[in-house]
């Protein structure tokens, strides 16, 4: 996958050549007249020259397929010069891309080995405060158990006193 755009990019770059390769070789519409060879093999001592006949209409056709195939290798030139604009420009972003994402991943591999060392530390706090409120509650639990007695020996005294008045008024 990370490779993708440039195997892509060679890939059509290859089938395009070869399909202009193939194509070139393929006969023209207008078949090129040649010259007919003499049937008689020349005799062993000569040389067998062969001259191209230089034949105006030859000459135009090639002159005409030169510039067709310049054409195309021009239009072929431009073609990949735009896909592999194109396909860099996909590459920078893909890279941009999992660079940001590396990025996150790296934070979030950080924030997840920090979790546990942040878990044990609310426990203990969690722990801690229990203890404390727990010794609070046992501290008011005691301070009003000896207030409750306080009163009600008060009130204990107060009624005895009541009946001593009660008593004293009564006779």
């Amino acid at each position: 996958m990370k490779h993708l755009g440039p195997l892509l990019a060679g890939g059509l770059s290859l089938v395009i050549v070869l399909v202009v390769g193939l194509f070139s070789f393929l006969p023209a519409e207008d078949p090129v007249p040649t010259t007919a060879m003499p049937a008689q093999p020349a005799p062993a001592g000569e040389q067998l020259v062969i001259t191209a006949a230089s034949n105006p209409d030859l000459e135009a056709v090639m002159a005409e397929r030169e510039a067709v195939y310049r054409s195309q290798i021009e239009e072929l030139n431009q073609t990949l010069q735009e896909r592999q604009a194109t396909y860099q420009s996909q590459i920078e972003q893909m890279t941009a891309q999992i660079s940001a994402t590396q990025a996150q991943l790296n934070e979030l591999k950080a924030q997840e080995q920090s979790l546990p060392a942040q878990i044990a530390q609310l426990e203990n706090t969690r722990a801690e405060r229990l203890a404390v409120y727990q010794s609070q509650l046992q501290q008011v639990q005691t301070q009003y158990t000896e207030r409750l007695a306080q009163l009600q020996a008060q009130v204990d005294e107060v009624q005895t006193r009541l009946a001593e008045a009660n008593a004293q008024l009564g006779q």
